[in-house]
């Protein structure tokens, strides 16, 4: 007897014999229909696909944004074909699907309030792949911190930075982003001397060694421009600062042609005689001037000391 309600609603629902062949017909075309549509939209998906790619000059960011993309926009295509599909079948069948429409706008307005912030991940994850901001690979600062994309994906970004830590940030937490992989890289190497020592001659070493330096095929081949000596940076009473400037490409170029170019720098001024230190002046004082007061006088009048 428990069953009978049952049974009586499972036979309101299904609809009535004569009309299940027209209903069969009526939801296989909707399905064929809503699979024609989908694939025509994956065409479209993997055009669009192609075109980023190519637009990036089918390099292996490009190529992974470009499918990144396509990824979602399949995803979502299929969700809308989907559900559209679905809808159609129910009304087929007679259901009526206006108190599921609500229902359904009425749990949508209550998940977009409750997962906003995914939402907003989502969306700020989307936008940096379409506008390429950074990709994997590529050396970034983020809240004044560098580290490496290891992994990107629509809701967050992996990173790695020098001491080798993992970090999972949300693209919405990613407000300011500075890319040190795009285009190329300047390095100031500044050179300190005392402020004793000749400008003129320090200029005249760095300059004569920058000429070497340019010539050397191992680094000149590194850089995209010969480095340069800009000048006096800084003078104060201690010391004079002189800049040279180092340009390439992203990558490891810069910085170590920076480092060799300060080893050789020193060793020049070091062979020239130009000092590099810089001289402090230290404040000597008796041990009696910072005694304190009446501990001279007990000392002399102590016979055992």
């Amino acid at each position: 007897m428990s069953a009978y309600p049952a049974v009586v609603l499972a036979l309101r629902l299904i609809p009535a014999t004569e009309k299940l062949v027209e209903i069969a017909v009526s939801v296989g075309l909707t399905v064929l229909f809503a699979f024609v549509l989908q694939q025509a939209l994956f065409v479209v998906v993997g055009r669009l696909v192609r075109f980023v790619a190519r637009h990036g000059h089918d390099s292996r960011a490009s190529i992974q944004r470009a499918r990144t993309l396509g990824q979602i926009l399949r995803n979502l295509l299929t969700m809308i074909v989907a559900g559209a599909a679905l809808i159609q079948v129910l009304e087929i069948m007679g259901w009526d699907v206006k108190p599921l429409l609500a229902g359904a706008g009425i749990i949508g307005v209550a998940l977009g309030f409750g997962a906003q912030t995914l939402v907003r991940d989502v969306i700020a994850g989307v936008f940096i792949l379409a506008e390429n901001q950074y990709s994997v690979g590529d050396l970034i600062e983020f809240n004044g911190r560098a580290a490496t994309v290891e992994a990107l994906t629509v809701r967050c970004t992996m990173l790695r930075d020098f001491n080798g830590y993992v970090h999972f940030v949300p693209n919405g937490e990613m407000k300011s982003v500075t890319n040190r992989s795009r285009g190329w890289n300047r390095i100031a190497v500044d050179v300190v001397i005392a402020a004793d020592e000749s400008i003129d001659e320090a200029i005249e070493v760095c300059q004569k060694l920058l000429q070497s330096f340019n010539a050397d095929s191992a680094w000149r081949e590194r850089l995209l421009d010969p480095v340069e000596l800009w000048g006096v940076e800084s003078v104060n009473g201690q010391e004079t600062t002189l800049r040279c400037v180092v340009r390439s490409i992203p990558g490891p170029g810069a910085p170590e042609a920076a480092r060799e170019l300060r080893r050789q720098i020193h060793r020049a001024l070091a062979a020239a005689g130009v000092r590099t230190d810089t001289r402090r002046e230290f404040a000597v004082m008796r041990a009696e001037a910072i005694a304190p007061p009446g501990a001279g006088v007990a000392s002399a009048a102590d016979p055992g000391r």
